[in-house]
């Protein structure tokens, strides 16, 4: 039986206030002129993210949690944090977006082909379940025929939908996942995973899962060094996972790298190459929190760097 819900009556906070209750918890702030420069330009609620690691219940967040940190947890260490997450998910985001291109064209490509004599294939049936077709328009499309170009097309011509090549090109990618999880055929699903090297198309769909939840956590600015993937990742080609591991950032790097790898083994090179440099920069700052990072992320950094 849930619990019963209890009214909220918390109230905003002053940036005295705010530096009263870290230092309440145990966090060390010796320039207060600079902690509130830091509140100030972070925010109190998001700057709380970053010091869950530090708080002695970490990783409990639930009834067993406190808020007090570690013995000499300093405010620099948890906004040290902070701004490695931010150069995370910015270095991310650059390959995340690569990695979107290449499974958008692979798709387009196979089955534009493969069905090239129904260039709106996308909601044929026999193609693509009947539940995609129907929820296609409110779904997806009544937001694509919003860009120019799908406007120019149908000002000059007939029909319900552009064509594949013009549609699939404004999908968002979570659109993108519902569509190949929809296609009817196996073999279809196939000519798309294939390509990625993973022949299991289940697999392949947790992989394009995993990416989306990364993709969207770095583009609207969600914490990523510690993100809970909602679906867990398929054990493949990409590595093997216990129930234990599906659902950790550490899981949806390896996908990221092994999807990398299969479009550029150069831009694998330059993602590791600026995400290590991240992290020598996060460790130079402070050490405390190195165990965690390399915990949660797998990001241990090569041997003779800092």
């Amino acid at each position: 039986m849930p619990r019963p819900k209890i009214p909220y009556n918390k109230r905003a906070t002053t940036l005295d206030e705010q530096i009263a209750i870290l230092r309440r918890h145990g966090v060390e702030i010796s320039d207060e002129s600079k902690a509130k420069e830091f509140l100030s330009d972070i925010g109190y609620y998001r700057l709380g993210f970053y010091l869950h690691p530090f708080e002695i219940t970490y990783p409990h967040l639930d009834g067993r949690r406190h808020h007090d940190v570690q013995p000499g947890t300093r405010i620099d260490d948890i906004v040290a944090l902070y701004y490695f997450d931010f150069d995370l998910r910015n270095i991310l985001n650059r390959y995340l977006a690569r990695i979107e291109i290449a499974v958008r064209t692979a798709l387009l490509y196979e089955l534009s082909n493969k069905y090239n004599h129904n260039p709106t294939w996308f909601v044929e049936p026999g193609v693509v379940n009947t539940d995609f077709i129907t929820d296609f328009p409110t779904a997806a499309y009544n937001a694509i025929k919003k860009n120019d170009a799908i406007k120019r097309h149908h000002k000059k011509y007939a029909g319900m939908y552009a064509p594949a090549w013009k549609t699939i090109e404004y999908m968002t990618l979570g659109n993108i996942e519902i569509l190949y999880d929809s296609l009817v055929l196996n073999k279809d699903k196939k000519l798309v995973s294939n390509r990625f090297g993973e022949p299991a198309t289940n697999t392949f769909k947790s992989y394009l899962s995993a990416i989306r939840e990364l993709r969207n956590a770095c583009a609207h600015g969600k914490p990523v060094f510690d993100l809970n993937l909602y679906n867990g990742i398929r054990s493949g080609k990409a590595g093997s996972f216990c129930t234990s591991n599906r659902h950790t950032v550490r899981e949806a790097l390896t996908v990221v790298d092994y999807m990398l790898s299969h479009i550029s083994e150069n831009r694998v090179k330059d993602m590791w190459r600026e995400i290590y440099t991240a992290t020598s920069k996060l460790y130079a700052k402070t050490q405390v929190i190195r165990p965690i990072i390399e915990s949660l992320t797998g990001i241990i950094l090569p041997k003779g760097t800092k």
